[in-house]
């Protein structure tokens, strides 16, 4: 299931993900500067949050507030190895029911263990966007 985007409809995509990913578990596939962030930044709008989204690049983990739950967001782009995911509590926060948004997840794709979804974003033009989800499960 795939939906195209100029970047001024990132709503267009808030809800495409929201209506089709079958998970609280997104995992973010793209290359750098496609708008991950830009989109998970979006979709905690949606949801109800009003803090400060912004990449999680140098701590590797934010946490914002959403109504009466938190909503995670990492980045795994500079994480080496899985002890560091382990000291931020990671794995203990895959286990929870909230929404949690991981972008560059690639090294570590054998940690997910629960039903998740694949976004894979691709650039269509210097201003649009593809998405592609995949819902797996176990």
């Amino acid at each position: 299931m795939e939906i195209s985007y100029k970047l001024e409809e990132i709503n267009k995509a808030c809800d495409f993900v929201l209506n089709n990913s079958l998970n609280k578990l997104i995992l973010f596939e793209g290359d750098l500067g496609l708008g991950k962030t830009t989109l998970i930044k979006n979709i905690c709008r949606v949801l109800g949050s009003s803090d400060n989204i912004s990449s999680p690049t140098f701590p590797i983990l934010n946490i914002y507030k959403c109504k009466d739950e938190e909503i995670f967001h990492a980045d795994l782009y500079r994480v080496d190895n899985i002890s560091d995911l382990n000291e931020l509590g990671f794995i203990e926060i895959l286990d929870n029911d909230n929404w949690t948004f991981v972008e560059w997840p690639d090294k570590f794709k054998n940690i997910f263990k629960k039903n998740y979804t694949l976004l894979q974003l691709k650039e269509i033009s210097k201003n649009e966007r593809k998405i592609k989800i995949i819902n797996h499960g176990f």
